[in-house]
């Protein structure tokens, strides 16, 4: 505390004692009768005027001290009732007391909130384990049939269900990054396994749109979690199918420039108004043209950044509106991709 702020605390104090000192000179002053030398007058003005400064130092440095030894009572990361204790002054250990209590009330608070986010959270993952099974025998029952229901119908059908599992997966993700530093694992993996996992869900899709596939690029090795990334990728895919016309084309390159490899995914179509591209990852942004439908949640692109970010990687996007969208994934391909920034 500086001095100044002491002041501003003390006020009232003070303003009485020089009042005091007013009042004992001004009665000096007009009793003609009382009995007292000039000199001793002055003796007696200028002793209590050193006894005030002397006060004032004194009084500031034993103030200044009890709001350090608050602060650092404070600062501790947990607040044990004994040591209210070592508080000499009572308000101080009234002030003590207030705040202990205040801690221990937001510590149960914290405490039972973890306690119920853990509980839904393992009820909405075993939820996410349980509709897998219902969902899959649906596609079963979908695949027997195929030839009785007719094209279209089972075209429709199929990509409703690809609709529920791509939810359902976003969910379970969405869960696990909450954990995700206690559920990742950072390995040497190919970019070409990355990328035919994460197209496998999407081949009846290239088919029922015609949509033509080029590779270009080698076959590099990068470190990340083959889990994590995985998903961004599908992610990315799932994007690109969506707004890729019919007889339209999808690219995918890899390229390495020093120790940075990219994955580039580009599909044809309208691409991204320009208005729209800087925030294609805000969470629950969807594009203008999207706004009136019902598909776009806004919340893959968004997910996907986030998880790019925890794993140390670059999601960036580039556009040219009427012509193409292409998103770039980047590895650091060194090893203190192992050292995962926590804070991203």
């Amino acid at each position: 505390m500086n001095f100044i702020d002491y002041i501003r605390e003390k006020w009232l104090t003070y303003v009485f004692i020089v009042a005091s000192i007013v009042f004992t000179i001004t009665v000096y002053k007009l009793d003609k009768k009382f009995t007292m030398s000039r000199s001793n007058a002055v003796y007696v003005v200028i002793g209590l005027s050193l006894l005030f400064i002397i006060f004032v130092f004194i009084d500031y440095i034993i103030f200044n001290s009890r709001v350090k030894k608050f602060k650092g009572y404070c600062s501790t990361n947990i607040l044990y009732d004994e040591d209210l204790d070592l508080f000499v002054y009572p308000i101080d250990r009234e002030y003590g007391k207030v705040l202990y209590n205040i801690v221990k009330e937001y510590e149960k608070f914290k405490s039972d909130i973890y306690t119920k986010s853990s509980e839904e959270s393992e009820f909405i993952t075993k939820w996410i384990h349980d509709i897998k099974v219902p969902i899959s025998a649906v596609r079963l029952i979908l695949e027997s049939y195929d030839e009785n229901i007719g094209t279209k119908l089972y075209r429709s059908l199929d990509k409703e269900i690809a609709s529920i599992e791509q939810c359902t997966q976003r969910v379970f993700y969405h869960i696990k990054s909450n954990s995700f530093y206690s559920d990742y694992r950072i390995s040497k993996v190919y970019t070409k396994k990355l990328i035919g996992n994460a197209l496998k869900n999407y081949s009846n899709f290239f088919s029922y749109k015609k949509i033509n596939i080029s590779f270009l690029g080698d076959n590099y090795g990068v470190l990340t979690d083959e889990k994590w990334s995985g998903y961004i990728i599908s992610q990315i895919f799932s994007n690109a199918v969506k707004y890729t016309p019919e007889h339209g084309s999808i690219s995918i390159n890899t390229i390495k420039n020093n120790n940075e490899i990219t994955i580039q995914i580009r599909n044809s179509g309208e691409g991204i108004l320009s208005k729209d591209i800087n925030q294609i990852f805000n969470k629950g942004y969807t594009s203008s043209k999207d706004r009136n439908g019902m598909k776009a949640t806004g919340y893959g692109m968004y997910l996907s950044k986030k998880l790019s970010n925890m794993l140390g990687h670059k999601l960036t996007v580039e556009s040219e509106y009427g012509k193409y969208a292409q998103f770039n994934l980047t590895f650091l391909n060194h090893e203190n991709i192992y050292n995962v920034m926590k804070n991203s």
